[in-house]
């Protein structure tokens, strides 16, 4: 099996097309199997401008709110079957489930900032 290489940031915001462009680019270069990104301030409108710049395989829990939004990537060079995917916690908390060479794997991506007012 090859490794599989995660990585997991906090964009600080990808709504703009410059940032998005500077994260997704940098994410390239890191080589990386699969991507966590938090703090994205995505909404549904901006999906097609991400599968353009990223390939097919990117998978979203959108909140155009501050602190929140979540999006997940999975390499050009990766292929994984999946098999499932789950908005558990809007903008907070995605879940993927996937096979990927034969290995059936639970990928969670999640953002919980510290302070809040759904955290009182």
């Amino acid at each position: 099996m090859t490794p599989l290489t995660i990585a997991t940031l906090n964009s600080r915001g990808c709504r703009m097309a410059l940032r998005r462009s500077q994260v997704l680019s940098f994410l390239r270069e890191g080589g990386y199997s699969v991507i966590f990104l938090q703090e994205t301030h995505t909404d549904p409108t901006a999906e097609d401008s991400w599968r353009l710049e990223w390939g097919d395989r990117v998978y979203f829990s959108h909140s155009m709110i501050q602190q929140a939004g979540v999006v997940t990537l999975f390499s050009p060079d990766l292929w994984p079957e999946v098999l499932g995917v789950a908005e558990a916690v809007q903008g907070r908390l995605l879940h993927l489930r996937a096979r990927i060479e034969g290995l059936v794997v639970n990928l969670i991506n999640v953002y919980a900032p510290t302070l809040g007012p759904e955290w009182l």
